[in-house]
C-alpha cells in the first residue's frame, strides 16, 4: 500500500510565519482607528462645549458660585461651562481666552478660543502624525444680545 502524504510537505509552520507577517499592520491600522476616534472625540467635545459657552455669554448671564453663593462674573462663568463640559479632557483657564476679556457689553462681538494640546495614547502611532496636528485652537465669535 502507498503512503498518500508522502510528497506533500507540511504547511503548519507557514501559517504562524504569515500570521506573524501580518500581525503589526493589522495592530497598526486597529490602533490607528481608535486614536483618529479619539481624537475626533476630543475636537468634537471642545467644539460643543465652546458652542454651548458662547451661546452662554451672549446672552449676559452669569453663573453662581456653588459654594460662596455670589455671582462668578460673565468671563468666570463662560470658563465654568468650558471646564464642565471638557472635564474628561483636562481643558484650564489658562488654555481659554475670551475677548475682551469681560465677556463684553451688549451687542459686542464676544470670541471665546481653546488651545488644547492632543497626547497621543498609542505611542508608536505619534511617529507618523506630524506634530502640528496635535496643537489646536477651537474658536467662536458671537454678537452678544442687547442685554441692559
Amino acid at each position: 500500500m502507498r503512503n498518500v502524504t508522502a510528497g506533500v510537505r507540511s504547511t503548519s509552520g507557514q501559517s504562524l510565519i504569515e500570521f506573524v507577517l501580518v500581525i503589526p499592520v493589522l495592530l497598526l491600522i486597529l490602533f490607528g482607528i481608535m486614536e483618529f476616534g479619539r481624537y475626533f472625540y476630543t475636537r468634537l467635545t471642545l467644539r460643543q462645549a465652546v458652542a454651548e459657552a458662547s451661546r452662554f455669554a451672549v446672552t449676559g448671564n452669569q453663573l453662581t458660585d456653588p459654594v460662596t453663593g455670589r455671582g462668578l462674573g460673565r468671563a468666570s462663568s463662560i470658563e465654568h461651562i468650558i471646564e464642565q463640559r471638557t472635564a474628561s479632557l483636562g481643558v484650564s483657564p489658562s488654555d481659554i481666552s475670551i475677548s475682551p476679556a469681560d465677556g463684553g457689553a451688549p451687542e459686542q462681538v464676544v470670541t471665546i478660543d481653546v488651545h488644547y494640546h492632543y497626547d497621543i495614547a498609542f505611542p508608536s502611532i505619534a511617529s507618523l502624525v506630524p506634530s502640528s496636528l496635535l496643537d489646536f485652537t477651537v474658536s467662536t465669535s458671537m454678537r452678544n444680545e442687547p442685554f441692559y
